[in-house]
């Protein structure tokens, strides 16, 4: 009898086993990616909208390239051309989880203004909360302009491990935004 007992535990154990293997996996966390969104911003006295464009490249051992380019409209002739170009490192802390850091180069051209240039601090996390949806939390530093320190918010959703619909939320001291759009994983 407890020869018996002790032979279905153990087959119910391994049963557990093998259902917990079988659940739907997280993408793995990649710095190898592109993706386009469409944002929303709101400055002091503008609204601006249009189009962003960026993407990372894994370099080796947690080093990473990064750039981006945005070019936004708006009210009372408000608009702008930003470009970003740096690089950052990242490290493992589970298996679903990422910490980074980055520093990046930014040029700020408004529309009829002058434009600035300025450095880019940004470390934060990102992560699986499910097995499709990724999160991820940022704090950055802008020095260009009257500078723009800002928290910013990740969801992701992954059809699979290449393609995801993602949205954005930034609340800064001096702009904030709000973007949908999609990343594609290498």
């Amino acid at each position: 009898m407890l020869a018996a007992f002790a032979t279905s535990a153990a087959h119910a154990q391994n049963n557990r086993a093998q259902n917990y293997n079988t659940t739907p996996r997280a993408p793995a966390i990649s710095f190898t990616h592109v993706g386009a969104r469409y944002m929303f911003q709101d400055l002091d006295n503008c609204d601006q909208d249009g189009p962003n464009i960026y993407g990372s490249l894994d370099i080796q051992d947690g080093w990473y390239a990064r750039a981006s380019f945005s070019d936004v409209s708006g009210s009372n002739g408000c608009g702008s051309t930003n470009v970003q170009v740096g690089g950052g490192f990242h490290t493992l802390l589970d298996r679903n989880l990422h910490m980074y850091g980055s520093l990046s180069f930014e040029s700020i051209s408004p529309d009829g203004w002058d434009s600035d240039s300025g450095l880019v601090l940004a470390a934060g996390i990102r992560g699986f909360l499910t097995g499709q949806l990724e999160g991820g939390v940022e704090l950055m530093h802008s020095t260009t302009f009257d500078g723009n320190t800002a928290i910013n918010g990740l969801l992701a959703y992954w059809f699979n491990d290449a393609v995801a619909i993602t949205g954005d939320l930034g609340l800064g001291s001096e702009v904030t935004t709000f973007a949908i759009g999609a990343r594609l994983n290498f």
